[in-house]
């Protein structure tokens, strides 16, 4: 292709396609809004429904088994039905979701509502993935992934101080309705803007605006006609995917565990504060996950594609600052010590979006999408199974008190809850450092 051949169909792709990442975007951060929600309203979840910790936490964790056990499926469904008919479908469940917990008259009614709302938000990302790759160009990939988990994690900004001054205002009710009327209106704008393909615009495919050889390109096309089972053999029996899926597990388990789940309940009880002030804390952690997501991307994709030593670093931040955490004063580090330290946890967490650009590193073309849903499987099965044992561990430790209906937890209680976290993140950083680096792009026949 001649430059006067190619520079049309470019600029057509730039017009289009950061339509399409907004709203992309956009709807994958209302299911980082409902990630996090539950950390705002746990204590009157547990008060107005009667519940314990216990209870809760398998409110906030069936949102990850579910997650996690989807990201296979999810993948196949980006990859045959389509982004844009997955998205909108997803967002219409996650709203009626949000409609069934708002009327909820039973902590059975509320989990039937929390089980939709997973469901359709656990099909978003991996079909928001499948964009970037169709519009942007690989070499771009590892600062898009960054940039896109940066602006999704507007919804999990919204669910921290916003969330809890609305709670305050109007009730956790109210406040659920009107998350479902902003997700209904963003499946109308999916619907009509999103495109999953140049091609179903009339602009030429990026792999050929993308500086790939031709081998490449038709490698890639050979294995489309691999069966279902023979790509998740691929996928399961590649050792480098591994330690990705471990890096997610830990990292990111630590992460969700404490900040979409505890966090506030913790705060509050521990410190003598009020919700909107503890919930600050969380805004602190989203607002280091931007930074770090960010800046793990640009800074991966500018040292040659160093995503080991990029993921090392970031989360070296985040284990050092959940042991200080833990241990300073007995799990109670002055409260202007807090700030920092969420920061850093968040920073840290950053470098996740790594794991999905590194996935192309490292397994053939044709199973990208399905190997992209086992590494984010990891971080899921990892909240899946701390955030439950974390309530287990703080009613272990309950002493009987209560306030205002719920349940009151000394310190010690937290401390063994958190360290908890501080495994998860020793885990993460195990991930890390059994990652294979690479270096540069390479195409798959060359990785090994």
């Amino acid at each position: 292709m001649s430059k006067t051949d190619w520079v049309e169909p470019v600029q057509k792709l730039y017009h289009q396609r950061w339509r399409i990442w907004i709203i992309a975007c956009l709807a994958h951060t209302m299911g980082l809004f409902h990630r996090a929600a539950m950390a705002v309203m746990a204590d009157r979840l547990m008060a107005d429904f009667g519940i314990s910790t216990v209870a809760f936490g398998s409110l906030g964790a069936v949102y990850f088994y579910i997650y996690a056990a989807m990201q296979l499926p999810s993948g196949t469904l980006a990859d045959t039905l389509g982004p844009r008919k997955t998205i909108t479908a997803a967002l219409l469940l996650s709203g009626t979701g949000s409609l069934i917990m708002s009327i909820a008259p039973t902590f059975g009614i509320l989990y039937i509502g929390r089980v939709v709302i997973s469901f359709g938000v656990s099909i978003t990302f991996l079909s928001v993935m499948k964009l970037l790759m169709e519009w942007f160009h690989r070499q771009q990939l590892a600062t898009m992934v960054g940039l896109t988990a940066a602006l999704a994690n507007l919804g999990q900004i919204a669910a921290t101080t916003p969330l809890a001054l609305v709670i305050i205002w109007v009730g956790w009710r109210m406040s659920l309705v009107t998350t479902a009327v902003v997700t209904f209106a963003l499946a109308v704008a999916n619907w009509f803007i999103v495109k999953d393909s140049p091609a179903q615009v009339g602009i030429s495919p990026v792999a050929e605006l993308n500086g790939q050889t031709a081998r490449q390109v038709a490698a890639s096309s050979d294995s489309s006609g691999l069966s279902l089972a023979h790509r998740f053999k691929i996928v399961l029996k590649n050792r480098h995917l591994w330690p990705l899926f471990l890096l997610a597990l830990g990292t990111y388990g630590a992460y969700v565990t404490l900040f979409n789940n505890w966090v506030v309940v913790y705060v509050m009880q521990t410190y003598d504060v009020q919700r909107d002030f503890a919930a600050n804390f969380m805004l602190v952690a989203t607002i280091g996950l931007m930074v770090g997501t960010t800046l793990s991307g640009f800074f991966s994709d500018r040292i040659g594609q160093r995503r080991r030593l990029t993921a090392m670093v970031f989360i070296s931040f985040s284990l050092t600052s959940f042991l200080l955490l833990t241990l300073w004063n007995g799990g109670r580090p002055p409260i202007g010590a807090f700030y920092p330290l969420c920061f850093f946890i968040g920073l840290g967490t950053g470098c996740i979006p790594l794991t999905f650009s590194h996935v192309g590193d490292v397994v053939e073309p044709s199973v990208e999408g399905i190997a992209s849903g086992l590494v984010n499987m990891g971080g899921f099965v990892g909240a899946a199974i701390a955030q439950p044992l974390f309530g287990y561990i703080l009613d272990l430790g309950w002493g009987g008190d209560m306030m205002q209906g719920a349940r009151v937890y000394p310190l010690a209680a937290f401390q063994h809850g958190l360290l908890i976290c501080c495994v998860l993140a020793a885990l993460g950083f195990l991930g890390a450092l059994l990652m294979k680096e690479t270096g540069r792009h390479e195409s798959y026949s060359a990785r090994g």
